[in-house]
């Protein structure tokens, strides 16, 4: 499934910077996409969510997104950021729970 996902990421990244003319109905699809991964990608592949940053960011920057896209991938954006800080919080609280055991 890893190497599923990924493919598709790197193709949707490679793809992305070439479709100027994308209309809201494709960023929507793709929008789509990405809210049905990113909870699976949170908690499963976490080495992924940079490609979904660096698609994210591809469809910000197109010419034709729509308020809402750009809503949904702000939010999308902040789970991911929230997802990095508590990844960072539990391995901080590990480390420290190691280092009381020493």
């Amino acid at each position: 499934m890893d190497a599923i996902i990924s493919l598709a990421l790197t193709l949707l990244q490679q793809v992305l910077p070439t479709l100027t003319t994308a209309n809201a109905s494709l960023i929507t699809k793709i929008v789509e996409g990405l809210i049905a991964l990113i909870p699976i990608l949170v908690n499963e592949y976490k080495a992924l969510l940079p490609m979904i940053q660096n698609v994210i960011t591809a469809l910000k920057s197109n010419g034709n997104i729509t308020a809402d896209q750009l809503t949904a991938l702000d939010a999308m954006e902040a789970q991911i950021d929230a997802a990095f800080e508590q990844a960072a919080t539990n391995a901080q609280t590990e480390d420290a729970s190691d280092a009381t055991k020493i």
